[in-house]
């Protein structure tokens, strides 16, 4: 009996990386972990003058898009359904991040995964008092007004993930894809 040929290809994961605030930091030993892992890594890194249609391939052929919240995570309009969507969610972003594009993400059919960071993953986190409310209570900043919440979160925010934590959202993802290219996953909803 010869053995079925399974597609030995490797998932594709593209990071979104942002270009001013809400950068990944540790963007290269993120791409590092998730070859370890298997993936194959595409790092994007759109600019305004960037065609829609490059931004289309790169999706459209990928298994996981990971992003920083912000309006770039729009693109996951352009993934295939049952694609898995890890969108990292900073300090004081966590109903915009769910409003805008994780609850989308799940009526449009793809796997999403929120990672929502600790206070020490915040590049605030060595402005401000560890006690202050910007690293300990964000909705009490949100609530004094937009500007507040656009000027400190997200205009000087950006992002050092802890790999370890960030791995397990990785690694879930990494077996997703793995399911879906073998074809043992039926569309789930999370």
């Amino acid at each position: 009996m010869i053995e079925e040929k399974r597609d030995l290809k490797k998932p594709k994961v593209v990071i979104i990386a942002r270009n001013d605030s809400r950068a990944i930091l540790n963007e290269d030993s993120l791409v590092k972990m998730a070859e370890n892992i298997g993936f194959q890594v595409e790092v994007l890194r759109p600019q305004r003058t960037t065609e829609l249609a490059k931004i289309y391939r790169s999706l459209n052929s990928s298994d996981v898009m990971i992003g920083v919240h912000g309006a770039a995570m729009t693109h996951f309009l352009f993934m295939r359904p049952d694609s898995a969507f890890i969108q990292i969610i900073p300090l004081g972003t966590d109903w915009a991040a769910d409003t805008y594009y994780g609850q989308p993400a799940v009526k449009l059919g793809l796997k999403y995964i929120g990672y929502k960071i600790l206070p020490q993953e915040s590049s605030l986190y060595n402005e401000y008092e560890k006690s202050d409310p910007v690293l300990m209570d964000p909705d009490s900043v949100n609530n004094r007004g937009w500007e507040f919440t656009k000027k400190i979160y997200l205009d000087r925010q950006n992002v050092r993930l802890n790999l370890r934590r960030f791995h397990k959202r990785l690694l879930r993802a990494y077996y997703y894809a793995i399911g879906k290219k073998n074809g043992r996953l039926h569309h789930q909803k999370q």
